[in-house]
């Protein structure tokens, strides 16, 4: 089973085995890329192909939230409405990285908890905490603090800052720098890079958009036996490469099971 919280237009990679893959839950619509090709799904949606098994690449489609996802051997056919499923025990449970769970807690007397021991958190965990109350450091200790809610400054306050963590801006969003000295920049250029395969059918392919997309080099594969069509104008033969750099959904059409190779930069 694959369960984890995502964001808009976030991509993550499992490995399947079984011939069916059912959505379970999603907020709108995942796009689910296989080694034999890609489907946008709903919830309740199912695919069967004998030949699933191998790597899935799963993209929200929709707004931030929990995306899950059933897969096995067979056909899986979910409980009807008014059926129940008692659980009498299950092994043990680990929720990976970026996951989260809802835990409904029937109502009780209030428990306060005294003492606990000590904890560690494992490498790329961390803890939201919204209150604290009011902390005081003994010396030479040190707070590292990566993230801050919206901060408001009084009248004749001010804010000191010694040193800053690297930023990232989001397209569009710049900043005003003028200088005495000359100022060196470096070209900017993609923090990541995925790849994956179309299979036209008779309704061509399609490629979603990115907003963290630098470009994509899209190739017709050398095996194909007709040229694809790109966007319904721009044409690729057998073997023909062509660089883009848009963030909107490509569209493709062309003959059936001819292929369609894309590697796609990201920021």
């Amino acid at each position: 089973m694959f369960n984890q919280f995502m964001q808009p237009y976030q991509r993550t990679d499992f490995h399947l085995v079984g011939e069916f893959l059912y959505i379970e839950r999603c907020t709108g619509e995942v796009l689910v890329q296989t080694e034999r090709g890609e489907y946008r799904l709903k919830k309740g949606a199912q695919v069967i192909d004998p030949k699933m098994a191998g790597r899935i690449t799963v993209e929200n489609l929709g707004e931030a939230g929990e995306i899950s996802i059933l897969y096995g051997f067979g056909r899986y056919v979910p409980p009807a409405d008014g059926q129940q499923v008692h659980v009498g025990s299950m092994p043990a449970m680990q929720i990976a990285q970026g996951q989260r769970m809802a835990v409904d807690v029937v109502s009780q007397p209030n428990v306060t908890v005294e003492t606990m021991p000590p904890m560690a958190l494992a490498e790329n965990q961390s803890i939201k905490v919204k209150t604290l109350p009011d902390v005081t450091l003994a010396d030479n200790q040190v707070v590292s603090i990566k993230h801050l809610p919206p901060m408001e400054l009084a009248a004749n306050q001010q804010l000191v800052i010694a040193s800053m963590p690297r930023v990232q801006f989001e397209t569009g969003q710049s900043v005003r720098v003028s200088a005495t000295n000359p100022l060196l920049t470096k070209p900017t250029g993609g923090g990541g890079l995925s790849a994956s395969v179309l299979t036209l059918t008779d309704e061509g392919a399609t490629f979603a958009a990115n907003n963290r997309r630098c470009h994509v080099v899209v190739k017709a594969k050398s095996t194909n036996t007709a040229e694809v069509v790109l966007a319904g104008g721009f044409t690729l033969s057998a073997g023909e490469k062509q660089k883009i750099e848009a963030t909107c959904e490509l569209t493709f059409t062309g003959a059936v099971d001819d292929k369609i190779e894309i590697y796609e930069v990201e920021r």
